[in-house]
């Protein structure tokens, strides 16, 4: 996949080809669904992704949450996902919570375990 990630905030930015709504494209499918059905396989039926970033060019599949459509209209509004608790993978959100530029809520965490092994050590952690 063509992407690039944005360093702050986690996202894997679609580089390719965007649609007039900002979501990128993987030949002819939108390429966060793409990225979802590599790692996780279809969407379930019923269900469609809400990106936890607001942004509509991630394909990080970290940043990728399968809900339903009410689920995700709810998100829409800031004050309803500022109520969120913990991310998708249990992380509590009042230490790990990050806000996007487009108002997004990921986790600090979630960002960090899928930079696995790309991180350089930190200032007081071992090498």
């Amino acid at each position: 996949m063509s992407t690039e990630r944005d360093p702050v905030f986690g996202c894997e930015l679609w580089t390719g080809r965007l649609d007039r709504d900002g979501y990128g494209f993987r030949g002819k499918s939108r390429a966060h669904i793409v990225a979802w059905v590599e790692v996780n396989g279809p969407v379930p039926a019923g269900l469609e992704l809400e990106h936890t970033c607001r942004r509509r060019a991630c394909c990080a599949p970290w940043h990728l949450e399968a809900v339903t459509r009410s689920e995700n209209e709810k998100r829409k509004s800031f004050r309803y996902r500022v109520k969120r608790t913990h991310c998708p993978r249990g992380h509590e959100l009042a230490i790990n919570r990050v806000v996007t530029p487009e108002g997004g809520i990921v986790c600090r965490a979630c960002n960090r375990d899928a930079r696995g092994s790309e991180d350089p050590p930190t200032r007081g952690s071992p090498p």
